[in-house]
């Protein structure tokens, strides 16, 4: 199959953009809330597919979980996802710097014995974009760098018991920040906060707001979709997301307890697994914060979701309970506002961008749970204003297109290319 694969995949110059894409640590084809699994998988799948329509061909380096894969898999007509070595499963992202070096060598063979071409470098985090720093000397295309999160806005807004990001990250993400010909950031907070960490000069940031899948994550009727997940005649709250302290579990169910008791027929559906990260156990924590609470029977931990069901819980629920303590963009805001259900966040930036206070749901300031307990109960004593946060809510879902985003890129991407041709001519004469 892989060989089948490589001979439908050009070798050789093709007439548009080819771009080498780095997702070292989580792949675009993997399964969504487990391990460290999320938001950038999404994004990476989404744009590679939207690229394809427009001619603009990906190859997804990425580490191999399965040893029985295969090594290629095509996930459009122009993208496809090359599975390598990259160490034993179970690593976690902190373990995975020991094996930067070693991916990026075998990208680099893979690269060599197929005697592929790239116009652009493009990665992914920090972890991918340290393996970018190998690889661009050696490929000499520009190199574009989308670090999703950093670890400095992640220290400075520390859930509380949350571990903070070691020292080696910010290290390697000022390097990656200043090394990277551009810095594609999701909302213009997010530029603020590399130059404001990093230094980095405007000119070399771009924004591009990522997009949603209009023909997935559209509204089902609700209580057909409360059926379809199980629950008829009930009225659910949702979370979705990795399990983690940063996401703010804990404060969902403090201030779902409250409403609880005052709205039997309400239940709480978390749907997600732990992120490996330091610590770990973090459902077992929930699970006991939920008992302590006295709701475990109203709270169900679902577990990951296929991709392709998210749409009927997105749809059976009245509202979306996004408490992060950080957010770079809020992919899962804008699928359950796609679906018709209303947000209620935390106010940070990722966040704001994405929900509009009032109008599609509610932007909280801080992380008081009495405060989430409040805008909870006022969509559940008032099921209209749900419906009507939920309308609002479509409609502004629309605006976001991956489409959109990757036309964007692809113009960063030739802006680009013709920089990288005047330099080499510069360098010769």
């Amino acid at each position: 199959m892989a060989e089948r694969l490589e001979s439908a995949f050009p070798r050789t110059a093709a007439p548009g953009l080819r771009v080498a894409v780095m997702s070292l640590h989580t792949s675009p084809t993997a399964s969504l809330g487990r391990s460290a699994n999320g938001g950038l998988n999404v994004y990476v799948r989404e744009v590679c597919r939207s690229l394809s329509e427009l001619g603009v061909a990906t190859d997804v380096f990425t580490r191999a979980i399965d040893p029985a894969g295969p090594q290629v898999e095509h996930i459009a007509p122009l993208s496809r996802v090359i599975y390598l070595p990259g160490g034993p499963v179970g690593l976690d992202k902190y373990a995975l710097v020991d094996e930067v070096e070693g991916f990026a060598d075998r990208g680099a063979a893979f690269i060599a014995a197929r005697g592929l071409r790239y116009d652009i470098l493009y990665s992914h985090y920090w972890l991918s974009g340290a393996a970018a720093c190998t690889l661009r000397g050696w490929l000499r295309v520009p190199w574009v760098h989308t670090a999703h999160t950093l670890g400095a806005v992640k220290n400075r807004q520390l859930a509380p018991g949350d571990q903070p990001e070691p020292e080696l990250r910010l290290r390697l993400e000022g390097e990656i920040s200043r090394s990277a010909d551009l810095l594609v950031v999701s909302t213009e907070s997010e530029g603020d906060d590399l130059r404001a960490a990093y230094g980095v000069p405007r000119h070399r940031i771009a924004v591009v707001a990522p997009g949603v899948d209009r023909a997935t994550f559209r509204p089902r009727p609700r209580e057909w979709a409360r059926d379809q997940v199980g629950h008829p005649g009930e009225r659910l709250l949702l979370f979705v997301g990795r399990l983690e302290r940063l996401k703010g579990v804990d404060v969902a169910l403090r201030a779902f307890a409250p409403n609880a008791q005052r709205h039997p027929d309400v239940r709480l559906l978390i749907l997600g697994e732990d992120s490996g990260a330091a610590g770990g156990g973090e459902q077992l924590r929930l699970r006991q914060l939920a008992r302590d609470l006295g709701i475990a029977g109203m709270v169900d931990f679902v577990g990951s979701v296929e991709h392709e069901r998210l749409p009927l819980y997105y749809s059976a629920a009245e509202a979306c309970l996004m408490p992060s303590y950080s957010e770079s963009f809020g992919l899962v805001g804008l699928e359950a506002q796609a679906c018709g259900a209303a947000v209620i966040a935390a106010d940070v930036a990722g966040l704001a961008s994405v929900v509009r206070d009032g109008v599609t749901g509610y932007l909280v300031p801080g992380h008081d749970p009495a405060d989430y307990a409040d805008r909870i109960q006022r969509l559940l004593d008032d099921p209209e204003l749900a419906r009507q946060m939920g309308r609002r809510a479509t409609i502004l879902a629309q605006h976001f297109t991956w489409d959109r985003a990757a036309g964007r890129l692809q113009a960063l991407f030739q802006d680009l290319v013709p920089q990288l041709l005047v330099q080499a001519s510069a360098r010769q004469e």
